[in-house]
């Protein structure tokens, strides 16, 4: 085989298997977003539950929930991937959540 049998089988290959490279990654792109999600709703979960008995106000127990929510995001490399927005509509959800449990 010579050295342009190679370089045209090698571009050909390339080729068929660009699709799949793309989507391969487009996939490990998707999976990754859709992990880092969980675990921020988990960790909303997590402050909530455990600052729903504290003595602390409302604004002042959501402002320490967010803090816990982006200490965990800061520790697992995450800080930036959310917006502070963002942040507090994930803890108003988990009390949501919390409050529509513990009244059935």
């Amino acid at each position: 085989m010579t050295l342009t049998d190679v370089l045209i089988l090698s571009g050909t290959l390339l080729t068929i298997a660009a699709p799949a490279e793309h989507a391969l990654v487009r996939w490990l792109r998707t999976k990754t977003k859709n992990g880092n999600l969980q675990l921020l709703l988990t960790w909303a979960d997590q402050a909530v539950a455990l600052l729903e008995k504290s003595d602390l106000g409302g604004s002042d127990k959501k402002q320490h929930a967010i803090d816990y929510v982006a200490t965990r995001l800061a520790a697992n490399n995450l800080a930036g991937k959310f917006s502070q927005e963002q942040l507090s509509a994930v803890i108003e959800q988990a009390v949501a959540q919390l409050n529509a449990t513990t009244t059935k």
